[in-house]
């Protein structure tokens, strides 16, 4: 078992695939469709297809981050194993999350003072952040310790290009974007 797990968000917005075979556990945001409360867990409680079809009918999801108690949660079954954590954050530009998670990796610093979480704002979204993932996966992979990979998401989370394409602007606007 590595001394360390690096993780990060379900917006990453990778395919369930790649977080088994990259070893890199996701914390779900969540989404409100119809008044009721859905966990972004890449299409298991919801199939994609069935999201969007649901959207055309004019239904306008909802976002929200992942909370502290969610964080503590998430963060505390890897420090009890013995493990380092080192979780990369959607953009704090864009979601409270980063914060989120700031908070509860100082609640448990006191409780587990032997290990270190340390938490770097991708300043990313989507595929972008996936894409950052992977490239850190390798770093990992490649026997960077705990410190160096961490060194390296700071050093190289602004090196990445960030492209997205929309067909339909409708549900940007509706959302206020």
């Amino acid at each position: 078992m590595s001394k360390y797990v690096i993780t990060c968000c379900s917006t990453a917005d990778m395919p369930e695939s790649f977080f088994t075979e990259r070893h890199i556990p996701f914390v779900c945001f969540h989404y409100t469709m119809d008044g009721k409360l859905y966990p972004d867990d890449l299409g298991k409680t919801m199939p994609f297809k069935e999201f969007y079809d649901i959207m055309r009918t004019g239904v306008q999801p909802t976002t929200s981050q992942v909370n502290v108690d969610e964080y503590l949660g998430f963060f505390e079954p890897f420090l009890q194993n013995g493990q380092d954590v080192l979780h990369v954050s959607l953009s704090s530009g864009i979601s409270g999350a980063y914060n989120a998670a700031c908070v509860a990796r100082d609640m448990l610093a006191a409780k587990y003072p032997d290990r270190k979480i340390e938490i770097v704002d991708s300043l990313g979204a989507s595929s972008g952040y996936g894409l950052l993932m992977d490239m850190l996966a390798d770093v990992r992979d490649g026997g960077a310790s705990f410190e160096e990979a961490h060194a390296w998401a700071e050093e190289n989370k602004l090196t990445i290009h960030h492209w997205f394409y929309s067909s339909d602007l409708t549900f940007y606007i509706k959302g206020g974007r």
